[in-house]
Parts: C-alpha cells; sequence; structure tokens
C-alpha cells in the first residue's frame, strides 16, 4: 500500500472516531429526574403526567410557563418551559419533555427546565372511524314485491 493511501485511510478513521465520540456525547436519552439531576449537563427526555393542574402558570414578561409532572418513578419536579402552554397540553395524556435539571441556586428550588414539550394525546392512538353502514335485511322500504 502507497504512504498516500495509508496516510488517508488514517485520516478517515480518525474523522470517523470523533464523529461517534461527539454523537455519543450530545444524544439525550429517555430518564427520569433522578438521573437528571445527577447528570444536569446531559440532555435527557423525561415521559411523565401533568400532576397539581391548579398550579400552573404562564408568565407573559419573561414568556415562561411552569407546570409539576410526575415521572414514570412517581417523583414530582417543577418543570420552566421558555414558551407559551402548547394548545392541546390539557388534552394529554402523557408529556414529554426534553432538557436539562437547573441545580438548586440560593432559595431557589431545584427546577428542569424544558425545551421542548411533547404530548401523547390518547385520542391520537384510539380508532374514531365511525362503525361500517349495515344494510338491513328484507326488502328496501318503499319497494314492492
Amino acid at each position: 500500500m502507497k504512504p498516500r493511501q495509508l496516510l488517508l485511510l488514517i485520516a478517515i478513521a480518525a474523522v470517523g472516531v470523533l464523529l461517534l465520540f461527539s454523537l455519543s456525547q450530545n444524544l439525550s436519552q429517555y430518564s427520569d429526574f433522578a438521573t437528571a439531576r445527577a447528570n444536569p449537563s446531559r440532555e435527557v427526555h423525561v415521559v411523565g403526567q401533568w400532576v397539581q393542574r391548579d398550579q400552573t402558570s404562564y408568565d407573559a414578561a419573561t414568556d415562561r410557563f411552569t407546570f409539576y409532572l410526575r415521572d414514570s418513578l412517581g417523583a414530582v419536579q417543577q418543570i420552566e418551559y421558555f414558551d407559551p402552554k402548547p394548545a392541546n397540553f390539557e388534552q394529554a395524556d402523557r408529556v414529554v419533555i426534553i432538557g436539562r435539571c437547573s441545580p438548586q441556586s440560593g432559595t431557589k428550588p431545584e427546577t428542569f427546565v424544558a425545551d421542548k414539550i411533547l404530548m401523547k394525546c390518547p385520542s391520537k392512538y384510539q380508532d374514531n372511524r365511525l362503525p361500517a353502514y349495515e344494510k338491513p335485511e328484507g326488502p328496501a322500504e318503499g319497494v314492492r314485491s
């Protein structure tokens, strides 16, 4: 093998390794709030149910929507989302939030800062088709035999 070909092969392998390492660092994973708190720099997906519906708020001055979510292990966490409340948020059976846990500072409690909110609405997965029209047996009305 020529030295030029060998150098090209080594360069391609090095770029491939760097690319894989970079992608593995940026991949987010499904998690719970305890894991998100343990790794505050890592972006995670948390699936949960909206709780304490009366304690949601939207501050138009800061464009911040705040609510509480219970994860799959039962832990409840305050969520901050810096956008308006999604349109179908109330109808969602489950909510997927993508973001990071911000560390506790001073008197401010630890919160999860969501970059995205995805709703899992049960109506989307239900069969909403009308039953097929069944033709009655016997002669049709108005038809003489």
